[in-house]
Order: structure tokens, then C-alpha cells, then sequence
């Protein structure tokens, strides 16, 4: 296939919506000389089930993509699915009929999804005489007033005789909108799949976002209810039946795809490239209600979601306020039951039961603040994050901002934070946003970085507290303050901001000179009583008494002196002489060598000493394995 041609920027897509039997299909054949209705069934039955895809060229030259959607209220899956890249709506209303249910169900889903501009068409007006055509205008002014199409043109029309067709082209020209930017991620909801023989596998849709060029390697996905994705190639492209090597935003295009077969490709898919945009099961949104409702939301309302040409089933969480009454907005929680792509500013609509909608199905949409919204445990803060989103939508440096605080210190990827964007997330928005790079290609927030700081800096503190002539932390102990590598970076910022001092594996304080070990009180004092003591030393309460003291301040007296191996730990009452220990170690071994085990009383009679200290010294022997103590008797451990 030649591709030698390129997409203009100027394509813009015209979605064409109204009540079943109003004319859409007939005046579009009318205007564009192209049957949308492609299906058995609906030539049979007259009426449109699936998308009608046509194209246009208006006057002044401007290239226009026509999207016929089903009118019927049973099909409005489809028309919200058409609706979704649209530029400019054409409201088809008969001019015999006015105004129907589907009418408002239409503008409605157009008006939420954000479509721009629109333009009015009273169709069969070769029905209606000048008084019904005048009635039929004054009621739609009065339904539209308000809306998207408050002011827009309305041109009576009819398919049958070719009257207004002129004046409709024209109308359409005057409403066309500029053409989108093509800045962004390429995203491609997918609308339509079928087998092209000679070529395979083709995936339509509007291109809503981004570029999309020939040879292009892409993921297309989900496959199914989890986040499965295939990996795809773009082998050609198409609009309008044409060969181009490129597709800009606001294009209906058709794609061949290398790398998936038709049967593995739904309907409702997205292809996009997976370092740009990620699937998700749970978003932040401002949504609101139509003024039609006739419930409010409640704090927790299980309604179907549609965006692109997906639905799926959702819960939506109001995170302020109790409920969302009719025509109000609110921030949300919205949580899914598949994966779907979400994009910041991707707009979606909200169905409901009949009990709740006005009319057909509509109860309310939104717009996406937070693609990918975390866990968390307070209502609170996760409506602070969208929030500031919200406020500073325009800031990539905020959003890149918010969205690394989110992930916590876990960080995100380049592509990860790229994704939450929805733009590219360069150096010069990671730097201006203040994170972190941790190893090769992670990124945290400032809050992250400062909580880590402040542990360490704690954790240093508390040492020199405890241990006064320690020289510093190794690396190892501070471990459990965070992931290595987020540890790492942690240490060196602390180290440049001159918070903290390393010397080798050592870190601490900045200024920290560790004192002198033998610097702390009544060491002299004890040494000296635990020497002369030997095997008998006075319990530790009586050493604080005659001491003046009590027992913390004795703690650390004893701890630098078992540090110089001059005693040992007998129990909680006892501390011991080393070396006398050491001796009576060696007699007790010796001792039961030669006798096989000991007694009580030849314990006593072997230490000279009373019950008071021969019980202690007994069981501390037993701890340290010297001993086995079996009945009433010790024998040596081990024989």
C-alpha cells in the first residue's frame, strides 16, 4: 500500500445524533452520497445499531469525518462510544416531531463529553409546513437553551427533496471548530474491529490524542477483565479510504495492525504506547449530576461507567459531602470492575437505572483529575491530592508534584509520572517539581525525602544519646529506615546540606565528637567494689544505695564495664567479677570431671558462699551452657 500522503491537521470529526426514525442516516447519505448502515439487520429493520462512519468535504475545503450514531435508547452504548472523539454535533430533529426522549439523551451525553461546538439540523421538513417549522424551532431554543448549542445555527433540511442540504454544508463549515493539538500521548479508542483481506486485523476509531505513524510499535489492551496488553505493530494507516503515513488528533482512522488477531480484539480496547498512558481500575474525578435526576447520589452509588467506546461497571465515592444532589458537581473516587485508560482531563459519562435518570439512561459524567489514584486510609487526603490538582490542572510541575507524593516511597518512573500527566514528565518539570531521582529511573516526592531525612537525623541523635562515645551509626543499623536506594540518596543530601558527617561506614551528627567511654560517674566506684567482691558482690540496689543513686544512674557505669570484659551479667540483681567468674568456671568443670555432677551443697561448699548468691550463680552457669541442670543435681553439658 502507498503511503505517501499525510493526515491534515485540519480533519475534525462531526458526530450526528437524535432520535431513532428523526433522518440521521438518510440526510447523511444526503450529504455525503455514502449508507452508514452497513449491517443486515439494519436495512431490514430501518434503523441503525452500530456506528455509521462517512466523510465529508465542507465548503472553503475543510475535510470532515462523519459519525452516524443509533437513536434507538436500546443502542445508546454505541452512540456514547461515537461521541467520544466528536468535534462539532449535528442534532437531527425531526420537524414533524420535535423534540423526543433520545433528543435529550444525545445532547446530553454530546455536552458531557465535551463536544465544542454544533449545529442543528430540522429534518423532514418536507413534512411540516411553515407553522409546524416555526413551532419546531422555538421549542428546540427553548430545550437547547443553556447548553453547548445555546446558539447554534438550526437549518431545516430534507433528505427527500435535497432542500437546506446547501445551507446545512455551510452551516457546518461556519461551526467547525480549530483542530485539536496533537501535543500528548497517542491514544486510540478502539470503536470497531474487522478483517481487511490482504491486510489482517483493522482497528478503528477517533484519534484523540497525540500522533500515530506508520510503522509505529504499540500496545493494545486490556484483553479481557485484567490488564492484559499485546504488544502490536502499525502496518498502515487509513482515513477516509486513504493511505497516509501519519495520523494527527481529531482523525478518524483506521489502523492495520501486525501482532493480533480479530477474535483477540475487543471492542472498547485502547491502543496507546505503555511507557505514555497505563490502565487503571480506580481514578479521582469532578463529576456532576443532571439537572433531570430524580435522586441524588449518595455517598456510595454503583452506576456504569463509559469512556471511549469501554463501559464498565463502578462504584463512585463521594469524597466531600454526604450525597450530590441534582445539578450539582463534586470531587469523586471512582473505582471500576476492568481496567480502562484514563487520561487528566479525559471526560466519561455516567449511567444509571431508570429510577434515577430523567430520561433514557444519563444521570451524570465527569472529567478525570488523578488517572491512577492510590489507597488510601483517610478521605481526607485523598481529596486534598485531587484537590490540588484541580486547582493547578495547568501546572505540570504541581501535578508531577502531587503525584510523587502519592506514590509515597515507592516513587513513580519517568514513564509512570508521564502517564499521571498525561505529557511527557521532562528533567526540567521533575527538577522543577523538586524530586528525587533514586537509581536509575525512580522518582520521589520532597515529603518523602524529608520524612527519610528526619529518621536518620533521629535515629543519629538518639545514639549519640545512648551511646555517648560511639564515633557514629554504621550504614547497616540505618537500614530499616528505608529501601537501600532510596537510603542511599538520603544520606548523600544529608551529608551535602552538612546535617550529618561520614567516615567510612560511620555516620553521625554533624559536630559529634564522641566522649571519652570511661567519662561516665561511680565507674571507679564499682570497678573497685566488683574487684574486691570476687564471687559475692552486693545486689545492684545496694550498690545505687551506697552509691546515692539509683539504678539508671548506674546503667552506664556497668555497661562500659562489661564493654572492658572486668564483669558479667549474673541476673537482674547480679552483675559479677570477670575473672572471679572466670575462676569459678574453671573449678566447676574440673570439679565435674572428676565427680560426674554437683549438688546444691557441693555447690555451696565449691563457692563458699551462702544461698544468696549460689542459686544466682548456679542458673547463671546453666544459662551459659556450662552446665545441664537434671533433678536435683548439675552435671557438665554435653557428657
Amino acid at each position: 500500500m502507498d503511503m505517501s500522503t499525510e493526515a491534515s491537521p485540519s480533519d475534525l470529526v462531526i458526530g450526528v445524533a437524535g432520535h431513532i426514525d428523526h433522518g440521521k442516516t438518510a440526510l447523511v447519505r444526503a450529504l455525503t452520497g455514502i449508507d452508514t448502515d452497513r449491517l443486515p439487520e439494519e436495512k431490514t429493520r430501518g434503523i441503525t445499531i452500530e456506528l455509521g462512519f462517512a466523510h465529508l468535504v465542507l465548503p472553503g475545503g475543510r475535510r470532515a469525518a462523519i459519525v452516524d450514531m443509533p437513536g434507538h435508547e436500546r443502542f445508546i452504548r454505541a452512540m456514547i462510544a461515537g461521541a467520544g472523539g466528536l468535534d462539532v454535533c449535528l442534532l437531527v430533529v425531526a420537524s414533524n416531531e420535535g423534540v423526543m426522549p433520545q433528543t435529550r439523551e444525545h445532547l446530553a451525553v454530546a455536552e458531557l463529553l465535551g463536544v465544542r461546538a454544533g449545529v442543528i439540523a430540522l429534518s423532514k421538513s418536507d413534512l411540516a409546513g411553515e407553522d409546524v417549522l416555526e413551532l419546531a424551532v422555538e421549542e428546540v431554543r427553548e430545550v437547547l437553551a443553556g447548553t453547548f448549542l445555546d446558539s447554534a445555527e438550526i437549518v431545516a433540511v430534507s433528505a427527500h427533496t435535497g432542500h437546506g442540504l446547501d445551507a446545512l454544508r455551510a452551516a457546518l463549515a461556519r461551526a467547525a471548530v480549530p483542530s485539536r493539538s496533537s501535543d500528548g500521548p497517542a491514544l486510540l479508542p478502539v470503536d470497531r474491529v474487522f478483517v481487511r483481506k490482504g491486510f489482517g486485523t483493522v482497528a478503528t476509531g477517533t484519534l484523540v490524542s497525540g500522533v500515530l505513524s506508520d510503522g509505529d510499535v504499540m500496545v493494545v489492551g486490556p484483553l479481557g477483565m485484567d490488564e492484559r496488553v499485546s504488544e502490536v505493530r502499525v502496518r498502515s494507516l487509513q482515513i477516509h479510504g486513504q493511505p497516509v503515513e501519519r495520523a494527527h488528533a481529531g482523525t478518524r482512522v483506521a489502523v492495520n495492525l501486525v501482532g493480533i488477531e480479530v477474535s483477540e480484539l475487543p471492542r472498547g480496547a485502547w491502543l496507546f504506547r505503555q511507557e505514555e498512558l497505563s490502565l487503571t481500575r480506580s481514578f479521582d474525578a469532578e463529576i456532576h449530576t443532571l439537572k433531570s435526576c430524580r435522586k441524588p447520589f449518595a455517598r456510595r452509588t454503583h452506576l456504569e461507567l463509559a469512556v471511549g467506546a469501554a463501559h464498565a461497571g463502578c462504584t463512585v465515592a463521594l469524597l466531600e459531602g454526604e450525597e450530590l444532589a441534582p445539578g450539582e458537581r463534586a470531587i469523586a473516587r471512582i473505582t471500576t470492575d476492568r481496567p480502562i485508560v484514563m487520561r487528566p482531563g479525559e471526560r466519561f459519562v455516567l449511567r444509571g437505572p431508570a429510577a434515577m435518570a430523567g430520561f433514557g439512561s444519563i444521570v451524570g459524567g465527569g472529567t478525570v483529575l488523578r488517572p491512577v489514584a492510590e489507597r488510601v486510609r483517610r478521605r481526607e487526603l485523598a481529596l486534598a491530592r485531587a484537590r490540588s490538582i484541580s486547582v493547578h490542572e495547568d501546572s505540570l510541575e504541581n501535578r508531577a508534584r502531587t503525584e510523587s507524593e502519592a506514590a509515597g516511597p515507592r516513587g513513580l518512573s519517568q514513564a509512570q509520572l508521564s502517564a499521571r500527566l498525561g505529557a511527557t514528565a521532562s528533567d526540567e518539570v521533575i527538577a522543577n517539581a523538586g524530586l528525587m531521582r533514586v537509581g536509575n529511573d525512580r522518582f520521589v516526592g520532597e515529603s518523602v525525602v524529608t520524612a527519610v531525612s528526619q529518621r536518620v537525623l533521629q535515629a543519629l541523635s538518639l545514639h549519640h544519646a545512648d551511646v555517648p562515645a560511639s564515633r557514629g551509626l554504621e550504614h547497616r543499623a540505618l537500614r530499616a529506615l528505608a529501601d537501600e536506594s532510596l537510603l542511599e540518596c538520603v544520606l548523600r543530601v544529608l551529608v551535602e546540606q552538612k546535617k550529618i558527617s561520614r567516615s567510612e561506614d560511620l555516620y553521625c551528627r554533624t559536630g559529634w565528637k564522641p566522649r571519652d567511654p570511661d567519662a561516665v560517674p561511680h565507674l571507679a566506684s564499682l570497678a573497685a567494689s566488683f574487684a574486691s567482691a570476687g564471687i559475692t558482690p552486693p545486689r545492684n540496689d545496694e550498690l545505687a544505695l551506697a552509691l546515692k543513686t539509683d539504678l539508671k544512674g548506674l546503667e552506664p557505669a556497668l555497661k562500659r564495664l562489661i564493654e572492658r570484659r572486668e564483669i558479667v551479667k549474673i541476673s537482674h540483681e547480679f552483675h559479677g567479677s570477670a575473672s572471679a567468674l572466670d575462676a569459678l568456671e574453671a573449678a566447676l568443670i574440673a570439679h565435674l570431671e572428676r565427680e560426674g555432677s554437683i549438688d546444691a551443697q557441693g555447690f555451696k561448699t565449691l563457692t563458699g558462699a551462702s544461698r544468696k548468691w549460689t542459686i544466682p550463680l548456679a542458673e547463671y552457669f546453666d544459662a551459659k551452657k556450662v552446665t545441664l541442670r537434671v533433678g536435683d543435681v548439675r552435671k557438665l553439658r554435653g557428657r
